[in-house]
């Protein structure tokens, strides 16, 4: 009779475990399923994108096409025996 009263122990000790286990492994799966990785900044980089554009935006291209020959003018770099930029050729104008 002993013997039957501990294999109900045993049994109900493996269906507690059972449980205790199959709830843990279950809130472990749903906290990582919900959890995200991706950092704040990211998703604000990732927000989408308004395709409109303004016309004030074309209008400033236009008016901004054409360049003056001045604005065109690249300097060359003189061809000397060692390879040296002149310090005109090297400096980049910006608007």
């Amino acid at each position: 009779m002993k013997k039957i009263k501990l294999g109900k122990d045993i049994l109900t000790l493996v269906i507690f475990t059972l449980i205790t286990a199959l709830t843990w492994v279950g809130f472990a799966v749903w906290s990582a399923a919900t959890k995200t990785t991706i950092n704040k900044i990211t998703q604000e980089q990732m927000a989408p994108l308004n395709p409109q554009i303004k016309r004030e935006v074309f209008e400033s291209l236009k008016k901004n096409s054409s360049f003056s020959e001045e604005e065109m003018n690249i300097p060359t770099p003189v061809a000397t025996g060692a390879s040296q930029t002149t310090t005109e050729s090297a400096i980049l104008e910006t608007r």
